[in-house]
């Protein structure tokens, strides 16, 4: 057998070696401060009587508030479910 066969597979074998295990690093999750604030309830106006217009808008308004909150709420909740595979 040639001297150099056994160097020659020596450095070779060890090319062939698995590489070390990825580092993986958790980082924090860190909510968007959008997601947290839901837009505020529309105000009542200050009459004592309301016209049919009037009702309805209010009411359209406060739906409208409403899915804003729901919508971020729900995108919380998912971002929590996601983290809870930690």
């Amino acid at each position: 057998m040639p001297p150099m066969l056994p160097l020659c597979c020596a450095m070779l074998s060890s090319a062939c070696a698995p590489a070390a295990p990825p580092e993986i690093r958790l980082l924090p999750l860190r909510l968007p401060d959008a997601l947290l604030v839901c837009v505020a309830a529309p105000a009542l106006p200050g009459t004592e009587r309301l016209t049919q217009e009037q009702v309805a808008e209010l009411l359209l308004a406060y739906d409208a508030a409403h899915a804003d909150c729901a919508g971020r709420l729900a995108a919380v909740r998912w971002l929590n479910r996601a983290g809870e595979g930690e």
